[in-house]
C-alpha cells in the first residue's frame, strides 16, 4: 500500500506508556523511515534563537564568510566543542550552542531508547538502553549543522531540486526546519511525498547505519530539498542534528527477535560505526572528486 503522508508521534505520554509510543515509533521507522516528533523536551524559545543565530550569521558580509569557509561554515558543535575557530556571532553564544546541542543529544537519546523498548532486545543485551549507551556524547561523530538555502528557486538555480535525493548515514536526524518547508521523502521508495512544516515538531528520519544495524529492518529513507515557486522570494533554514554510534560500535544485526540475525550482502565482516561512515564518505568525496573532473 503506498505511503501518502509522515507519520506524528506524540511523546507526552512517553513517560507515563513508553510502550505505545515506542511502538508507534518503530512502526514508522519500518515503514517509511520518518516521522514528526511533537511535545519532545527542547523548549521552541530555544529553537528559535538557534535560528536567529543561524540567520545571524548567514546575513554576515561575504568576505568574513569566506574567511569561515576555510574551516567549515556549516558545522557548529560537535562533541561539546566548536568543530572550528567560531565567529563572533557564534562564540558569544558558545554556552547555549553547547546547551541547545546537549538538548540535541538527549532528545535523539529519547528515540534510541523507544527503539529498544519497541524491539523488546532481552536485559542481558542491554535492554531498553541498548542503542542509547553506544551514543556517548563526547566519542561520536554527531554534530549539529546551520543550513541556508538561499532563495531564488528556479529563477537562479533553473532547478526546483535544491539538494539532491540522498540518504543519511548515521543512525537517526533530527531535522529543525522554519517558515519555508521543501523536504521531499521517497515513500515506498518510489513516489515523492512532502513533508510539510509542522509548528513544534522535529522531523525524526533512520540513518543507513541503523538500517544496517537492524538488518534491513528499519528504513533509511532518501529524500531531498526543493523550492517551490511560491518560495522564490523566501530563503530558507534548516538545522539538521546528524546522530551518531560511538566510533568504535560493531553495527551487527541487533539482539532482536524482530531482526534478522544473518549477516547481509557484506558477507562475514561487519562494520563499525566508524569504519562505515567512513566508508559512506570516502564513497561520497571519490565521487565529486569524479564529477568535478569530467
Amino acid at each position: 500500500m503506498a505511503i501518502e503522508s509522515i507519520p506524528i508521534v506524540d511523546f507526552s505520554n512517553f513517560k507515563t506508556n513508553p510502550e505505545k509510543v515506542a511502538q508507534e515509533v518503530v512502526d514508522a521507522c519500518k515503514s517509511i523511515g520518518f516521522f514528526y516528533m511533537i511535545n519532545h523536551d527542547i523548549p521552541q524559545s530555544d529553537i528559535e534563537k538557534a535560528f536567529a543565530l543561524s540567520k545571524e550569521y548567514f546575513d554576515l558580509p561575504t568576505e568574513e564568510k569566506h574567511w569561515i569557509l576555510k574551516y567549515n561554515d556549516k558545522e557548529i558543535i560537535k562533541n561539546n566543542k566548536p568543530f572550528a575557530p567560531l565567529p563572533s556571532v557564534f562564540d558569544k553564544e558558545k554556552e547555549f550552542l553547547c546547551y541547545f546541542s546537549k538538548k540535541c543529544h538527549a532528545t535523539a537519546l529519547q528515540i534510541l531508547i523507544a527503539f529498544g523498548i519497541a524491539l523488546e532486545i532481552p536485559e542481558e543485551n542491554g535492554g531498553k538502553e541498548f542503542f542509547s549507551k553506544s551514543h556517548s556524547y563526547d566519542k561520536s561523530a554527531s554534530v549539529l549543522r546551520f543550513l541556508k538555502y538561499p532563495r531564488g528557486g528556479e529563477a537562479a538555480y533553473k532547478d526546483h531540486v535544491r539538494a539532491g535525493a540522498h540518504s543519511d548515514y548515521g543512525s537517526i536526524t533530527l531535522l529543525f526546519q522554519k517558515d519555508v518547508p521543501g523536504l521531499e521523502v521517497q515513500a515506498s521508495r518510489t513516489e515523492w511525498i512532502s513533508a510539510p512544516l509542522i509548528p513544534g515538531a522535529i522531523l525524526v528520519n533512520v540513518g543507513d547505519a541503523m538500517e544496517l544495524w537492524t538488518n534491513g529492518l528499519f528504513k533509511s529513507t532518501i529524500h531531498r530539498v526543493t523550492f517551490l515557486p511560491e518560495h522564490n522570494h523566501l530563503d530558507r533554514y534548516s538545522m539538521p542534528f546528524f546522530f551518531h554510534p560511538d566510533d568504535n560500535v560493531p553495527l551487527t544485526p541487533v539482539p532482536s527477535r524482530f531482526v534478522n540475525q544473518t549477516l547481509s550482502s557484506t558477507g562475514d565482516h561487519a562494520y563499525t560505526s566508524g569504519e562505515y561512515l567512513r566508508r559512506k564518505l570516502d564513497a561520497t568525496y571519490n565521487y565529486a572528486a569524479k564529477k568535478n573532473s569530467n
